[in-house]
């Protein structure tokens, strides 16, 4: 005669239960530390933005140390948009406008001007490309801001920070970048009609005296279209300077 063996499973779920049970107070406790954390580096990283750079009547973007790095955890890498994008840009006006208005700037008479003709004429050429450049740069800083993934708050502030020291910045230096092609080749007009002249003009430092009225007439014509692009310029440089300094 066999013997039926019969094991009872109405217990089993207990152990397991048990331990589920067990272990639910320290993960709510281990996620409630978490929270505590984030909220920690959501403060910081705030209090960070508005005391360092909207607080500023100046456009000023330092750099993260390291303990600032730890505090602001994740949030540090929101922050390395906006440093990367003043790196980069930078880069780009220390290449470009700083030598440009270096040599205008240089331009103290006629004849220094007609020496620098050829040098205007490759900066009005390649000035070209330095609104493309700078529109790439800006252009990568919004994309990666619009992958950020804030909670509101942090939202709020950032994008404040984001526009004063990344769009405002940006938005001038591109007036800059698309007047300065069509500054540099209304002074190379100028410098070529000099020089096409001869000796039907004469020249006294910074002063010229044409022969006939009608050289005169051409120069003046040429001097009515630079005049209020060059004034324009000196605006938006001013307007940059102000923003930096």
């Amino acid at each position: 005669m066999t013997e039926a063996i019969f094991i009872n499973y109405g217990n089993a779920g207990i152990f397991p239960r048990f331990i589920r049970y067990l272990l639910l107070p320290l993960i709510l406790l281990i996620v409630s530390g978490c929270g505590d954390k984030e909220q920690a580096q959501q403060q910081a990283f705030t209090d960070f933005l508005q005391t360092s750079l909207l607080s500023s009547q100046t456009i000023k973007v330092p750099e993260l140390t390291s303990d600032q790095q730890i505090k602001f955890g994740h949030y540090a890498k929101d922050y390395k948009i906006i440093t990367d994008f003043h790196r980069k840009l930078d880069t780009e006006l220390n290449s470009s406008l700083v030598p440009v208005f270096t040599n205008m700037n240089a331009v103290t008479s006629v004849n220094a001007l007609l020496e620098q003709r050829n040098d205007l004429q490759k900066m009005a050429q390649t000035s070209q490309q330095w609104l493309d450049e700078l529109k790439t740069i800006r252009q990568q800083a919004d994309a990666q801001r619009d992958t950020l993934k804030q909670p509101v708050a942090v939202k709020k502030v950032y994008d404040q920070a984001f526009n004063k020291v990344v769009s405002q910045p940006a938005a001038v230096a591109e007036k800059i970048y698309t007047l300065l092609p069509e500054v540099l080749n209304q002074i190379f007009i100028k410098a070529d009609f000099i020089k096409s002249q001869g000796k039907n003009v004469t020249i006294s430092g910074s002063t010229l005296q044409f022969s006939s009225q009608a050289q005169l007439d051409k120069y003046a014509a040429i001097q009515k279209q630079l005049v209020p692009l060059n004034a324009q310029l000196m605006v938006l440089s001013r307007q940059m300077q102000q923003m930096v300094n």
